[in-house]
């Protein structure tokens, strides 16, 4: 928050912000509907299911980008991203998952 502010970089203090103070993450998607949500927290499991869910239902084709390593720190898998959103996200990771098949066949790469 801007109470930091003196800490952070001229680019950095350009996106400080005041209004969202003690949200969680699940509270800042619904509030603000994001289509992309990028990870590198090294928080493994911090794109949770409820999370991916919700923003999904409100994007088409959520982008989600778990780019935390190794595996067990990813925010999420590839499965649970295809699985939580019904194969329509779009998934890149920082981490190396195995392919994931739907039950309809679909097999996401």
């Amino acid at each position: 928050g801007k109470d930091r502010i003196k800490q952070l970089s001229k680019e950095q203090a350009m996106f400080a912000r005041d209004d969202d103070g003690g949200l969680s993450l699940l509270d800042i998607v619904n509030k603000y509907k994001p289509t992309m949500i990028l990870g590198m927290t090294a928080v493994g499991g911090l794109f949770t299911e409820q999370l991916i869910r919700d923003m999904a239902k409100h994007c088409e084709k959520p982008i989600i980008f778990p780019l935390s390593n190794p595996t067990t720190k990813a925010e999420c898998t590839a499965e649970q991203a295809f699985e939580w959103t019904d194969g329509r996200c779009i998934f890149a990771s920082g981490s190396p998952f195995d392919p994931v098949e739907m039950e309809d066949g679909r097999i996401f790469y």
